[in-house]
């Protein structure tokens, strides 16, 4: 991506410093800066360098520091792949000069800076302060730089993107024969879908069943109280279970033993962060394959439920009687579909589900992963039938469902995506 030909302190663009940053991010660590350094006479690092104020104005970071009494103004700019910086007083393409190098020490106390909050490319126009697609609120000792609430979608050159590559239906399991509901006794057993939000630092599972032990009320119409969840075969000692709810048990252990999300112990490490994203992407696949199986013997029970965890700590003991929601299930399968429109300077990719042709209008805040529901309706849910299907369906879930890309990086960076997209799902253009 090229610079914007914008001048500052009398030096264009072109002629700040190129700083390199590490591959896939905008992370600048301090033993590149200082590899670079050592090729010019920047000096001893003094004590200390002050950073007196920031500004962030045309996409460009402003740090005014002082140095034994001298005050500089060094100019940020971050790009796809490197770091553009430039002082009013010294550093210009062939030189990085010393308040510049020490400026950017001082923001690298760890090690290491992120300057992502401070990568917005295309997203201010020449000769205008204000962005049309962020907010720049400055408070006392930095700034705030957030998404104006109709660009909560607005992707950026080296943002993640799902892996579109083969989309692989999952076998839906029928039951032959007449769709016989689970008779019940004053004792018996229902199925929980038990999910939470895994957006939230607590969340620790990915979306599974669980059985649980209930009493029925006198004329077995209704739930009278819960007795335990069923986490392992003896928890239904005694009670008569039919040859599906004992299939559909087995079916649920087997959810719960893969059910929690991996963690990386050593996140720094990028071959135990690839480790444990394969170990979770086999998990999830395992689970969908499980939902399948287990989605026509749920038909025939009698009482299905759903719980919001809060994580799978509270996944066991005693049901409480108020987190618990009367769900149902259907055999209907979701179809996802995918609208591309021109809003002038900027594109915008919305994804759409659709159940035997009716528009699901789906709610951020109540993601199933693997299964969607329509807002109106939360106690109906509908299981998706391909992997790809739910990792779309959670990726712009997590963008109010519609992605925006400015037309100065589309054909570049988003393109190639939407024509992945389109090998599998209706693409319409508006």
């Amino acid at each position: 991506m090229k610079a914007k030909s914008i001048t500052i302190a009398g030096k264009p663009l072109s002629r700040f410093y190129q700083l390199p940053l590490e591959k896939g991010s905008r992370v600048l660590r301090l033993a590149v800066l200082e590899q670079i350094a050592s090729a010019f006479s920047v000096g001893k690092k003094p004590e200390p360098l002050a950073i007196t104020s920031l500004s962030f104005n045309q996409g460009l970071l402003t740090v005014t520091v002082k140095l034994e009494g001298e005050e500089a103004r060094v100019y940020i700019a971050v790009a796809y792949d490197n770091l553009l910086v430039s002082c009013s007083v010294d550093t210009d393409e062939t030189y990085l000069g010393r308040y510049a190098y020490l400026t950017l020490c001082t923001m690298m106390r760890s090690g290491y800076c992120n300057f992502q909050e401070y990568y917005w490319p295309e997203c201010f126009a020449l000769g205008n302060k204000r962005s049309g697609y962020v907010n720049v609120v400055k408070k006392p000792g930095g700034i705030t730089i957030t998404l104006k609430k109709k660009f909560s979608g607005l992707f950026r050159p080296g943002d993640d993107l799902p892996d579109v590559t083969e989309r692989t239906v999952v076998p839906r399991e029928r039951l032959s024969g007449k769709n016989v509901i689970a008779r019940l006794a004053p004792v018996s057993i229902g199925y929980c879908f038990a999910n939470t939000d895994l957006q939230k630092f607590h969340s620790n599972h990915y979306p599974f069943l669980i059985p649980y032990v209930f009493a029925a009320t006198a004329y077995l119409k209704t739930v009278k109280s819960f007795k335990r969840f069923v986490l392992n075969p003896h928890d239904v000692d005694g009670i008569s279970l039919s040859p599906q709810q004992e299939e559909l048990n087995s079916i649920c252990f087997a959810m719960k033993e893969i059910a929690a999300i991996r963690f990386n112990a050593n996140a720094h490490l990028p071959e135990k962060v690839a480790e444990t994203d394969k170990l979770n992407d086999a998990n999830q696949l395992a689970l969908l394959k499980l939902w399948n199986k287990a989605l026509p013997l749920l038909m025939q029970q009698r009482f299905t439920h759903y719980f919001y965890t809060y994580g799978m700590r509270n996944v066991t003991g005693k049901p409480v009687m108020r987190d618990m929601k009367l769900v149902e299930f259907s055999m209907e399968v979701p179809v996802l579909s995918f609208v591309l429109k021109d809003e002038g300077d900027y594109y915008e990719l919305e994804l759409k589900i659709k159940v035997k042709g009716k528009l699901l209008h789906l709610n951020t805040d109540q993601s199933g992963l693997f299964l969607v529901c329509d807002s109106a309706n939360p106690y109906l849910w509908y299981l998706l039938e391909a992997e790809m299907d739910y990792k779309l369906v959670w990726f712009f879930s997590k963008v109010n469902f519609k992605v925006q890309v400015i037309k100065g990086y589309y054909r570049e960076f988003f393109e190639g995506f939407v024509e992945r997209v389109e090998k599998w799902y209706e693409v319409k253009r508006g």
